[in-house]
């Protein structure tokens, strides 16, 4: 009698397995910066178009300001308070709401006339980013956690093309279209990315009984606050460029033309160099990344107030732009690292808030410097004010062994 030889229980093929795992990886990385750029643009487009609402409908100086200010002011609520909404409940649906934000905050102001109708628009406008991008980046984060700067390289990059594109591309189409077609085409983009967002699959995120609460709860843990510190010592000229950048360089005697395509030019050699400044903050360590490059932003920030053309300021952007693409990635990451379980969009919530009160501050204190001082001091007391907090933030992750 022949007896056949027993088989023992099918071998999984790995190899296949880890392939398509990889291949979903990417496309769901591929949908998360299509709606991260929408999202972008529909919130930097106003920046290119103030001027020509100002002119059109006759309001004050002061209008300017509003409507700039409030829209930083929803997304600082929306991260903090909408945005660890993407732990509890499916992350898409707020991404899709927040694209949704995005195109209404566009047709009100393809259809307004007054002040007031401005400033709904960009609150509206501006909620759409908190909805949006603290999901997308928990997303991307959680995708493959070894790789996560990385990903969130590739993230911040495409985030970046869309807010320095934005006013360069309404700055465009304004001529031949005008601002109720343009911000109606802005509209329209917006409703596409949410209409082939929903259309998609994206993952949960992991969730746990404290994911309904706000993100400023997580300040108790001494890692999410050491990271808070830290992402908001990156972003804190951020706040700086927003207030003096147009002015600064028209002192130094750039045109408007000029001034718009330094913002490009900045943000080339970031959206090209964002990924392999990811993987190289996966390869370092991500907090140590971001702690340690701000020895070499710190002095390029000062570096500003020392040039005396506008090529000068804007090879020293171009330079910056080259640190931010591993700096941004790397904070992002380390703030995905320390985030307890269950509140992934609350954390990248939280960083973006701290980010934006960062930048808030300095955009307020640096015209006054500016004008009372001159750039020298402007840009080297920011540059001070960094390294100051990077030091305590060193302080704090050797205190609690994050490093």
């Amino acid at each position: 009698m022949r007896f056949s030889p027993r088989r023992g229980p099918p071998v999984a093929d790995t190899h296949s397995s880890s392939s398509t795992s990889a291949d979903h990886a990417t496309t769901t990385l591929s949908v998360l910066m299509f709606a991260s750029g929408a999202t972008a643009v529909s919130n930097s487009i106003i920046f290119g178009a103030l001027g020509d609402l100002q002119d059109t409908y006759g309001f004050a100086d002061f209008g300017l300001g509003v409507i700039a200010g409030i829209g930083f002011l929803m997304g600082l609520v929306t991260q903090v308070f909408v945005a660890p909404l993407a732990d509890t409940y499916k992350p898409k649906v707020l991404m899709v709401t927040g694209l949704a934000f995005a195109a209404v905050g566009s047709l009100v102001f393809a259809l307004g006339d007054t002040l007031w109708q401005f400033v709904i628009g960009r609150a509206i406008v501006g909620v759409s980013f908190g909805c949006t991008q603290p999901a997308a980046r928990a997303i991307a984060a959680n995708l493959d956690k070894s790789r996560a700067a990385e990903r969130l390289g590739k993230l911040a990059g495409v985030e970046t093309a869309g807010i320095v594109g934005g006013p360069f591309i309404s700055g465009i189409m304004l001529d031949p279209l005008g601002l109720r077609w343009t911000f109606l085409v802005f509209a329209m983009v917006a409703v596409a990315a949410s209409l082939t967002l929903a259309a998609k699959s994206l993952p949960k995120l992991p969730s746990s009984g404290e994911s309904r609460r706000i993100s400023l709860t997580l300040l108790r843990h001494p890692g999410v606050r050491t990271v808070a510190l830290t992402t908001m010592s990156l972003y804190l000229p951020i706040g700086v460029y927003d207030a003096l950048w147009d002015r600064y360089l028209t002192d130094r005697g750039a045109s408007n033309f000029v001034v718009g395509l330094s913002f490009l030019l900045y943000g080339i050699p970031f959206v090209l160099l964002a990924r392999v400044g990811g993987r190289l903050a996966d390869k370092w360590g991500a907090l140590r990344t971001a702690l340690y490059a701000i020895f070499i932003l710190a002095p390029i920030v000062a570096g500003y107030g020392l040039a005396a053309t506008p090529l000068a300021i804007i090879i020293v952007s171009i330079v910056e732009g080259v640190v931010q693409a591993a700096t941004i990635p790397a904070s992002q990451a380390s703030m995905s690292q320390v985030a307890p379980e269950g509140r992934a969009a609350a954390a990248q919530g939280l960083s973006g808030a701290s980010n934006l009160v960062g930048a808030a501050a300095t955009a307020f204190v640096s015209p006054w410097i500016y004008g009372a001082y001159g750039p020298v001091w402007a840009f080297g007391i920011i540059a001070a004010v960094m390294l100051s907090l990077s030091l305590v933030a060193q302080a704090m992750a050797r205190r609690y062994n994050l490093l």
